[in-house]
């Protein structure tokens, strides 16, 4: 019987491949032969045209009702590979019940959200609305692991043709990067493969930028470890090139509603932060001389603050990634020079990448840690009504109430 069995098995592959061609059929390649006969006759019976190549998993038009349908089509196919991903631990969130909020969706019912998870896991935070909700993105799904903790998964490479960002995740995420104190990158909790995809598992954290900065020392902590982060990536030779506020990550899970203004979650002792999304990203030779190296790369820069017709061709990508973060940060931090004159030189000298005395990601951390270090007591404890900087000086004053959100009494049973 198990010599039978195994020869069932020996040919399934062969036999998968010559039924695919012959009758037109999507052959799903897992590593198991079971598996892989289970879901090439879900996909056939499902007649779903699940993508070939990564490029699938992106927007194809720049036009809006275009770019709505092409998202509910990729919505398919997370909840197509569901009951898979099911298998691997994590339950992936589903619609919305309500049909009127499509764009939207939700945990499943079972786990609930975890209470105690730690690190490299969000906090559990309080929240008067029972369930996180998510808004639909093509490439990245959250999920739910097994214990509750709160993930997402990302589709970042195809298996045969591995990509810069997977090669960047692996390179941050190995053994010796990993332990470095400055590495704040979002972890890669594990890598899974299905048919010709590779998905990356991570803590799921939202956008650091919103919660509210009670003090000066809090927004100054913040935009160092930012300072950090860079310095690592080029020691490591890594650059980001596409520092945005929502590609940030703190340690926590905030409704949407209960995000803007949050007070009491920057505790020094719980916060941390982490840069998110690889997708501009590229991890160079690990001998490569910065100073050397040159793209030619058009890198969205309008997006960046950075005007097109400022950038001079080709472009050292080290110096641009200084930029990029610098213009993204003087937007949130900058507002604060009125009290921390510093400031202002501080950020003129990195934010234009065709200076060429524009400081490295090094000398950029070590000059602002002297300005945070030189901060009086008084200063660094103080609150302050700022909330934006704008080019030109221009600086906008918060807005709307704080939020704060008491943890309950804890009971004397628990």
């Amino acid at each position: 019987m198990s010599a039978i069995i195994g020869t069932i098995l020996a040919i399934l592959p062969t036999l998968l491949l010559a039924l695919s061609k012959k009758f037109h059929i999507r052959a799903i390649k897992l590593d198991s032969y079971w598996e892989s006969l289970v879901w090439t006759w879900r996909i056939t019976r499902l007649k779903l045209h699940f993508p070939e190549k990564l490029q699938d998993w992106y927007y194809k038009s720049d036009d809006s009702d275009s770019m709505v349908d092409e998202l509910y089509a990729i919505k398919d196919f997370w909840l197509f590979l569901g009951p898979f991903f099911a298998t691997r631990g994590y339950i992936i969130y589903q619609e919305h019940p309500n049909p009127h909020w499509m764009g939207e969706i939700v945990p499943a019912p079972w786990p609930p959200q975890a209470k105690n998870a730690s690190y490299p896991y969000a906090r559990h935070v309080r929240s008067n609305e029972p369930d996180p909700r998510w808004i639909l993105s093509p490439r990245v799904w959250p999920a739910r692991d097994t214990l509750g903790r709160e993930v997402v998964i990302k589709v970042i490479s195809e298996v045969d043709k591995p990509t810069q960002e997977m090669k960047v995740f692996r390179r941050l995420n190995s053994k010796k990067l990993r332990t470095d104190p400055a590495n704040h990158t979002i972890y890669a909790l594990e890598y899974i493969t299905f048919d010709k995809f590779v998905f990356v598992v991570m803590p799921r954290w939202d956008m650091s930028s919103s919660p509210e900065f009670e003090t000066v020392d809090q927004l100054m902590s913040f935009a160092l470890i930012w300072l950090q982060t860079f310095d690592f990536l080029h020691r490591n030779k890594v650059v980001h090139l596409d520092f945005l506020e929502q590609n940030t990550g703190i340690n926590a899970v905030l409704q949407f509603s209960e995000r803007f203004r949050r007070t009491g979650l920057r505790d020094p002792k719980e916060v941390r932060y982490a840069l998110l999304d690889f997708g501009f990203s590229i991890a160079f030779p690990e001998d490569t001389v910065e100073e050397d190296v040159r793209m030619i790369r058009y890198n969205s820069w309008g997006l960046h603050g950075i005007p097109d017709n400022s950038v001079i061709y080709p472009y050292n990508p080290f110096k641009a990634d200084i930029a990029i973060l610098a213009s993204s940060l003087q937007m949130h931090v900058r507002h604060l020079e009125p009290i921390i004159p510093e400031l202002g030189p501080f950020f003129d000298s990195i934010v234009d990448l065709n200076d060429p005395n524009q400081l490295t990601a090094g000398q950029a951390f070590a000059r602002f840690k002297e300005i945070c270090n030189g901060l009086s007591p008084e200063i660094a404890g103080s609150s302050f009504d700022s909330w934006v900087w704008y080019p030109g000086g221009r600086i906008k004053k918060k807005h709307g109430k704080p939020i704060t959100l008491a943890d309950p009494p804890s009971s004397s049973c628990d």
